[in-house]
């Protein structure tokens, strides 16, 4: 169902939204119980719930991006139990979707899908890091490279899923997201 104005209808939308989140808590808490990516970069996970928001922001726009961003933490943290990681996930996923933001608004067709999932999962980690700096005051610098690494492998592999899964989309879901007075088309 497609609204008069090109868009989708506020019904579709919210179901597309709680669907996003919904997914993304039920991948980010089976994530939760597998070791890291790489041992030497504590907590790094591949990040399959950063799909959604960015699923969001092709599909749906940025201020329903930052929602299934936003609601993704606050409620990871409440159903793992892991209130305390809320300082670390919330502003890296500000960050890191800030980020996303700007690069698909600005680059998107001269950069990959998965180049901007790629950018965006190398800011989340260090700002995860600077977070984690700033609450223990203990410099963490020795662990930029490997969250880096952890953060390239990880983006590039969600970006990738993300691509795939939007063209698996039908039109009727993807094809209505205006962007700047034209259709966002995934090649």
């Amino acid at each position: 169902m497609v609204a008069k104005n090109g868009g989708i209808s506020n019904t579709r939308r919210i179901t597309l939204l709680a669907l996003l989140v919904a997914v993304a808590l039920i991948v980010s808490l089976i994530e939760s119980a597998f070791p890291s990516i790489i041992p030497l970069a504590p907590g790094a996970k591949l990040g399959l719930s950063n799909v959604s928001p960015l699923i969001a922001l092709i599909v749906l726009g940025v201020p329903d991006a930052f929602c299934v961003m936003l609601v993704k933490c606050f409620l990871g943290a409440l159903v793992s139990g892991g209130l305390s990681g809320l300082m670390y996930s919330l502003p890296a996923g500000i960050a890191s979707l800030i980020v996303e933001i700007i690069l698909f608004e600005f680059v998107f067709g001269k950069m990959s899908v998965a180049g901007i999932s790629l950018v965006g999962a190398v800011v989340f980690n260090c700002m995860q890091l600077v977070m984690a700096g700033v609450i223990t005051g203990v410099s963490l610098a020795a662990l930029l490279p490997w969250l880096m690494l952890a953060g390239v492998l990880a983006g590039a592999f969600v970006g990738l899923l993300t691509y795939l899964l939007i063209k698996k989309l039908p039109y009727s879901v993807y094809g209505i997201r205006k962007n700047e007075g034209k259709d966002v088309q995934i090649q």
